[in-house]
């Protein structure tokens, strides 16, 4: 399954749901999320190492130096990709 993170308010987000062979991406306002020294990100980590972020979003908010190294920053192309790869899809948002 493909877990995209598009929000980041947290309350919204059951990482429960999310399992080791699952993918989370990290977009939108998700990627705030991905910053260094987030309980949320760890807890997912803790769940998955299939871990992205989209590398425009990063861009756009201007966070990239803060974004954390244990995720693999990704372009559109690959988040297409991406969702080939893994199906179903599930939207945080």
């Amino acid at each position: 399954m493909l877990h995209t993170i598009s929000t980041h308010h947290l309350a919204n987000i059951d990482t429960t749901l999310i399992s080791t062979q699952d993918a989370v991406l990290f977009w939108q306002n998700g990627v705030m999320i991905a910053c260094q020294n987030n309980a949320l990100l760890n807890d997912i980590l803790q769940k998955t190492t299939h871990c992205y972020v989209l590398d425009n979003d990063i861009i756009a908010r201007g966070i990239s130096q803060f974004i954390d190294v244990r995720l693999e920053v990704i372009t559109m192309q690959q988040v297409v990709e991406l969702t080939a790869k893994y199906y179903p899809q599930i939207n945080w948002e």
